[in-house]
C-alpha cells in the first residue's frame, strides 16, 4: 500500500536491536512510508519523524496532530478537491495519485484512457484506500515531525536519544518519484539540499554522537567501516543493503536457491549425433533448471525464475537447457532469459542446436499454453562488447545495441521448423566436433 517500504528481514532487524536501546525517545531520519515507526509503536516510545516530500510529510504532520495546507494548482485536477480533507481522505488520494500519476506527461492512448479510467472509478478506489490507510496508522502518533533536510535532523536531534535513519542511495531519487505530485498539488515545500556523498558524509558524523544509532544502505557508508552489524538480501538478485549500528548483534540473512536433481542422462564426449538422432524437449522445474545452471553456467550471473524451463535431449540425452519468459516488450513475444549446453561434449556448436530446438513449432506452443496466448517472435540478450554474437547469429537477427553494460539484443521467428527440421538444418551447417 505505502510506497518505499523496507523488506521483512530488515523490519526484524530494527526490532531486535532497538530492544536493547536504554532510551524513551528515538528520531526517525527519511520515515518514507513510517515503516520503522509502526515497528516501534508498541513500546512506548517518544517517536520523532521526518522527512521532506509532500506524500510523507502530509502523513507525519497528521500523525503529530499538525494541521498543514495542500490544495490542488493543476486545474485539470480539480475535480479531486473533496477528497482532501486533512487526514485519511488526503492521504488516500496522495497514494492514489502515485500511482495515477505514473507517466503524468505521457500523451499515448493507453495513459490517456489509464488516467480516464482512474478518474472514472474514483470513489471507489479512495473508499477502500481510506479503509487500508487508517488500517495502515491505527494506533501510531508521533510526539512530533519536523519537514526538513535530514543531515539537518540528525544535527538537531539530542545526542541522548536513539537515532534510525536509511538515507536515499541515489541523488535526485525523491524529486524523480514525486515530481508529478508537485505539479499537480501545491504545499509549503521545506528546504534542502539534495543529497549525495558529501551530505551523507556530514550525516554520518552527526549520527555517531548518538548514544544509540542505526544506518543501513544498499552501498557501503564511508565513516562507518566496523561499525557492520548485518547483511540482508532478499533474492538472488537485488542488491544486499549494508546495516551499522553502534550495539547490536551480528546477523546475516541471505537468499537460499532451492535446488533438484535432473535425472535425465547427459550427453558426454563419447555420444555421437547420427542421421537418426531425434532432437526433443522436456519440461523440467525451477529446481531442476537452478542445479543445472549451477553446474554449467558463469556463477556471476544472476539466477531468475522463468515461466517455462526445458530440456533439450537428443536421443534422450541431455545436451542444455533453456529458460523462458513472458517479453517486457512484445505482447505476442517470448524472451529467453538463459540458455547453455552441458560440457564437456565433442561438438564445438552444439549451443547451435539448443537455440534451433528454442525456436521450433513445438516449443512455441509449449510456451503458448503456459502463458495462456500466442507467441509470434523471440529475443535475447548476449552480454558483451563484441560487435556480435556468433551464438546467436543464423537464428536471430541484432536488433539494437546498448551500453552500461554493453550488451546486443536479438530477436528472431518462434514457430521457425519442427524439431526435425531444426536438428538437419543444425547437422547440414554446425555439426563440427572439437576433434
Amino acid at each position: 500500500m505505502f510506497v518505499g517500504s523496507i523488506n521483512q528481514d530488515l523490519r526484524a532487524l530494527v526490532s531486535e536491536v532497538t530492544k536493547s536501546w536504554d532510551t524513551d525517545s528515538v528520531y526517525i531520519g527519511c520515515s518514507g512510508n513510517f515503516t520503522i515507526e509502526r515497528i516501534l509503536k508498541e513500546r512506548g516510545l517518544n517517536l520523532y519523524g521526518n522527512d521532506v516530500s509532500l506524500y510523507t510529510c502530509t502523513i507525519g504532520n497528521h500523525l503529530a496532530g499538525v494541521h498543514d495546507h495542500v490544495g490542488i494548482q493543476a486545474e485539470e485536477f480539480k475535480w479531486l478537491e473533496p477528497y482532501m480533507e486533512p487526514g485519511a481522505d488526503r492521504i488516500a488520494t496522495l497514494l492514489l495519485c502515485t500511482s495515477m500519476l505514473e507517466n503524468y506527461h505521457r500523451n499515448e492512448s493507453y495513459f490517456i484512457r489509464r488516467r480516464k479510467a482512474y478518474k472514472q472509478q474514483w470513489p471507489r478506489l479512495h473508499e477502500q484506500t481510506v479503509e487500508k490507510v487508517k488500517k495502515g496508522i491505527d494506533g501510531l502518533s508521533l510526539k512530533g515531525f519536523w519537514s526538513g533536510d535530514v543531515v539537518e535532523w540528525a544535527n538537531m536531534c539530542p545526542e541522548d536519544a536513539g537515532f534510525i535513519s536509511f538515507p536515499p542511495t541515489y541523488t535526485g531519487g525523491y524529486e524523480k518519484l514525486y515530481e508529478a505530485l508537485m505539479e499537480v498539488f501545491e504545499w509549503s515545500e521545506p528546504p534542502y539540499t539534495l543529497f549525495d556523498e558529501d551530505r551523507l558524509a556530514v550525516m554520518v558524523e552527526a549520527v555517531k554522537q548518538k548514544r544509540f544509532w542505526m544506518m543501513a544502505r544498499d552501498e557501503p557508508i564511508a565513516g562507518l567501516e566496523g561499525y557492520e552489524v548485518g547483511k540482508i538480501q532478499t533474492s538472488l538478485r537485488s542488491k544486499p543493503l549494508t546495516v551499522y549500528a553502534n550495539q547490536a548483534p551480528k546477523r546475516i540473512t541471505m537468499p537460499r536457491q532451492k535446488t533438484e536433481i535432473l535425472k535425465i542422462p547427459r550427453f558426454s564426449e563419447e555420444d555421437l549425433i547420427t542421421e537418426e538422432s531425434v532432437l526433443s524437449v522436456t519440461k523440467i522445474s525451477q529446481a531442476q533448471m537452478n542445479t543445472l545452471r549451477s553446474l554449467y553456467l558463469n556463477p556471476g550471473i544472476a539466477p531468475a525464475s522463468a515461466a517455462l524451463n526445458l530440456g533439450v535431449l537428443v536421443d534422450g540425452r541431455l545436451i542444455g537447457a533453456v529458460g523462458l519468459s513472458k517479453s517486457n516488450f512484445g505482447k505476442s513475444e517470448a524472451y529467453i532469459m538463459s540458455d547453455f549446453v552441458i560440457r564437456p561434449v565433442r561438438y564445438k556448436r552444439l549451443s547451435k542446436l539448443v537455440l534451433a530446438a528454442v525456436v521450433s513449432k513445438e516449443v512455441k506452443l509449449l510456451f503458448e499454453q503456459v502463458v495462456n496466448q500466442r507467441i509470434r517472435a523471440m529475443s535475447t540478450t548476449a552480454f558483451t562488447d563484441k560487435p556480435v554474437s556468433m551464438k546467436y547469429r543464423g537464428i536471430f537477427t541484432l536488433s539494437s545495441r546498448k551500453e552500461n553494460p554493453p550488451r546486443l539484443n536479438y530477436g528472431g521467428e518462434a514457430g521457425r521448423w519442427t524439431l526435425k527440421e531444426a536438428m538437419k538444418w543444425w547437422q547440414n551447417k554446425h555439426m563440427k566436433e572439437t576433434r
